[in-house]
């Protein structure tokens, strides 16, 4: 099966399927032997937050996407398995999210309340910390009350206005229990409306240089308000990065009929005239997205672009990241084709269905979209297969023809980023500097640097990379280099680099954005910064 062939199936796996395959092979690996045997494991199963027996053949059931699995069976798999707290329970919980067929509010706890609503309410609003399990406890109370009156009246744009804050400096599974709690607090019936408007007023103001996935967020939300603040952001964006979120957001807003008709048609126009750059990789597949759905709009949605012809596109600069490149096809499938096999080495023996995690992989190194990248990539990392693929994802990054190819080394590189680990940031660190690197490629290196085991010893190499990266900003002002730069103080945040971020601050010369985004970092709350590490 080549590498689109793979994408196709893995487009074809419902959230049910994804579910029961990270339950399954969570248990068919399992550190601990005798879980493997599923009488075994059925035997084992009482006990911890599930207070029921369960039989073979209802662990079956589960594992095999017959019948959903109840989120407290989830959390008790992670019991018995040893894994650490939430680590399925998030990643299912973004899978069923992401493939559901309609915006999901989620009302069913993962299990019992270990605190009460009430002392959770009163740790966000002070200046204690709050750890991801605070939050995902807290919203879980929230969802169950759906007319909860919170006081006073502030208390749900001052609940909204951390998480966000928190999320966006976050990372992994920190960050992936935040962004839950913020996609469920986003449907919530009394507090979505004030949610909506604490995301949109972020993302146009101090989190501005995070705002991606701040606007993307919405793409769950059916709110009127949701929609209009998306299309805003498409028309009048209030930075590229805001403009990158709502491109990301339509896929699914589109999908879900979120826009009436007069809304479609602004779409349509913000989308045809939307340019490329480094952030703006999503508005070709958006095209061909919006295409389909709407065939009545096809030619409008394209413009000048539907008769231009591929060589003029490319000395346009809108160059497709979308794959149709023969050749970035090719070198694409290549590289699925091995990753792949590097997930035979893991026990093959007992995993029953080598097509699912073939058909993860090719999503997350073959999908024209980038969530369904992300959210393969997470899938991936929930597993015991993580250290093989990311190692796999890093063998392929050496070979000189990777490097060189922007579409293969920016999947590889966004993939590693979810994947890697402390072993890996040394290739980003060479990735990131090499004078021979493509710009493009230095940028996906740079990105993954404030996640892959983010440096807080205090070395040099930070400092080294954002001199080189301003010493060729100044040279030519290269839009690219630029994004880099912007990305690099994101990595020093990450890192608690408060003495670069300073010396930043402090440069006349500096990349403006750049000096903005330090100052944001540095203005953070001491108890925010520590709480999204947790």
């Amino acid at each position: 099966m080549d590498a689109h062939a793979a994408v196709a199936a893995g487009s074809a796996l419902g959230r049910r399927a994804r579910v029961a395959w990270l339950l399954r092979v969570n248990r068919l690996l399992a550190g601990e032997s005798s879980l493997r045997s599923l009488p075994a494991f059925a035997a084992a199963f009482h006990g911890g937050v599930y207070d029921r027996e369960v039989s073979v053949s209802t662990v079956s059931r589960w594992e095999t996407g017959r019948t959903p699995v109840p989120w407290r069976a989830v959390r008790r798999y992670e019991e018995l398995l040893a894994l650490p707290r939430n680590t399925l329970t998030a990643t299912a919980r973004t899978v069923w999210r992401y493939w559901a067929p309609g915006p999901v509010l989620d009302v069913d706890p993962a299990g019992p309340a270990v605190r009460p609503l009430e002392d959770l309410l009163e740790q966000a609003v002070s200046g204690d910390v709050m750890t991801g399990d605070d939050w995902d406890q807290l919203v879980d109370g929230l969802c169950a009350r759906p007319d909860v009156v919170l006081m006073p009246s502030g208390t749900w744009s001052a609940l909204a206005e951390r998480l966000v804050e928190e999320m966006v400096i976050a990372d992994d599974l920190p960050w992936m229990l935040r962004f839950e709690s913020l996609n469920r607090l986003l449907n919530h019936r009394r507090g979505g409306r004030t949610v909506i408007a604490v995301c949109g007023a972020m993302a146009a103001g101090r989190a501005r240089l995070t705002a991606t996935e701040i606007v993307c967020a919405l793409d769950n939300c059916g709110h009127p308000d949701a929609a209009d603040l998306v299309l805003s952001e498409l028309a009048r964006p209030s930075g590229p990065l805001a403009h990158r979120g709502a491109v990301m957001a339509c896929f699914r807003k589109v999908r879900y009929r979120h826009f009436d008709d007069g809304q479609l048609r602004t779409l349509v126009r913000a989308v045809r005239d939307s340019g490329g750059g480094p952030t703006g990789d999503q508005v070709e597949p958006l095209r061909e997205h919006l295409s389909a759905l709407h065939p009545e709009y096809a030619r409008a949605v394209r413009g000048r672009r539907a008769s231009t012809r591929p060589d003029e596109h490319h000395r346009n600069g809108s160059r497709d990241r979308g794959g149709s490149d023969p050749d970035a096809r090719a070198l694409v499938a290549a590289a699925v084709g091995r990753v792949t096999a590097r997930l035979g080495t893991v026990e093959p023996d007992r995993v029953r269905d080598p097509a699912i995690p073939a058909a993860l992989v090719a999503e997350t190194l073959a999908s024209p979209l980038f969530d369904v990248r992300l959210y393969a990539a997470f899938l991936l990392a929930a597993t015991p297969y993580r250290p093989v693929l990311a190692d796999a994802l890093a063998a392929e990054l050496v070979r000189p023809s990777a490097v060189r190819h922007e579409r293969l080394a920016v999947v590889l590189l966004d993939a590693l980023r979810v994947l890697g680990d402390h072993r890996h940031r040394g290739l980003l660190q060479r990735l990131a500097v090499l004078p021979s690197v493509p710009r493009p490629t230095a940028y996906a290196a740079v990105r993954g640097l404030g996640h892959v085991a983010a440096d807080r010893a205090g070395g040099d190499f930070l400092r080294t990379a954002v001199a080189h990266h301003h010493a060729v900003w100044l040279s030519d002002r290269d839009p690219v280099t630029a994004a880099t730069l912007e990305s690099l103080v994101y990595a020093l945040g990450m890192a608690s680099r408060d003495d670069l971020l300073t010396a930043i601050l402090a440069r006349a010369d500096f990349l403006p954005v750049a000096r903005t985004a330090a100052a944001r970092w540095l203005d953070i709350p001491g108890h925010r910064r520590a709480s999204a590490l947790r």
